[in-house]
């Protein structure tokens, strides 16, 4: 097991609007093959500032199978018109 994480940077009068939109297409992160675990989580002394921690079985299921989806260019189109820079994304073993 793999985790990803990524740190995303999001306008602070944004953040529900991010937030909504990130709950209606979580399921498309979770239904993807391989993904265990979906957690986004705000900063508290940064509030533009989240993480999101995915778990996958494996690093080819995140970076190989899951960009070659309709779940990722359905999450992407609803969460990625929120982000002010390109995400931040590194991954650690599990």
């Amino acid at each position: 097991m793999i985790y990803e994480h990524a740190h995303l940077t999001i306008s602070p009068e944004e953040s529900d609007a991010f937030e909504s939109a990130f709950a209606s297409a979580r399921h498309h992160l979770e239904s993807a093959p391989g993904c265990r675990s979906v957690d986004l989580t705000r900063s508290i002394d940064q509030p533009s500032t989240y993480l999101l921690k995915v778990g996958w079985d494996r690093i080819e299921d995140h970076l190989e199978v899951f960009p070659t989806t309709d779940n990722a260019r359905s999450f992407g189109q609803s969460v990625a018109t929120y982000f002010q820079e390109k995400p931040l994304v590194v991954h650690f073993p599990g």
